[in-house]
C-alpha cells in the first residue's frame, strides 16, 4: 500500500471517529435517542429492545464518549497529517500505541459491563487504523516493517 493510500485510509478512520462522536452530540442536543438506544441494545446482544437510552447517566456518558471520539479522531488526524507524512516510523508508532491502548481498555471494559459485542465491533475500528500501517509499502518507507 502506498503512503498516499495509507494516509487516506487513516484519514477515513479519523473521519469516522469524529462523525460518531458528533452523532452522539447531535442525539443529545436534539434529545433523539433512537440510534443510541439501538446501539446500546446491539452491544448487549440479543437485539431485544431491553436496553434503553433514557436516564441522565446514559446521556452524560454519551457526552463523554462522544467527546473522546471527536478528540481521538482530531488527534489522530493531526498525527497522520503532521507526523506520519514526514516520519512514517514515528507517526505509525504513535497511532498504533494510541489505537491499541484504546482497543484494550474499551474492549475489556465492555466485556466487564456485559457488552461483549462492543469488543467485536471494536475490532473493525482497530483494523481501520492498524491494517493500513501494516500494509504500508516498505519500499516507500524503509523502516515501515519495524514501525509497529
Amino acid at each position: 500500500m502506498t503512503q498516499d493510500r495509507v494516509i487516506t485510509s487513516l484519514k477515513c478512520g479519523c473521519g469516522l471517529s469524529i462523525a460518531m462522536g458528533l452523532g452522539a452530540l447531535l442525539a443529545l442536543l436534539t434529545q433523539s435517542f433512537g440510534l443510541l438506544s439501538w446501539f446500546s441494545d446491539l452491544v448487549h446482544l440479543p437485539l431485544d429492545g431491553q436496553q434503553r437510552f433514557s436516564d441522565k447517566t446514559d446521556q452524560v456518558l454519551a457526552a463523554i464518549g462522544g467527546g473522546v471520539l471527536v478528540g481521538l479522531g482530531v488527534t489522530l488526524w493531526q498525527v497522520t497529517t503532521r507526523v506520519y507524512v514526514k516520519d512514517p516510523q514515528t507517526g505509525g508508532k504513535i497511532i498504533a500505541y494510541g489505537i491499541w491502548s484504546w482497543f484494550v481498555v474499551d474492549s475489556l471494559g465492555s466485556i466487564a459491563a456485559g457488552a461483549w459485542f462492543n469488543a467485536v465491533l471494536n475490532l473493525g475500528f482497530l483494523l481501520m487504523f492498524i491494517l493500513p500501517l501494516r500494509l504500508a509499502d516498505t519500499a516507500a518507507t524503509p523502516k515501515a516493517a519495524s514501525r509497529i
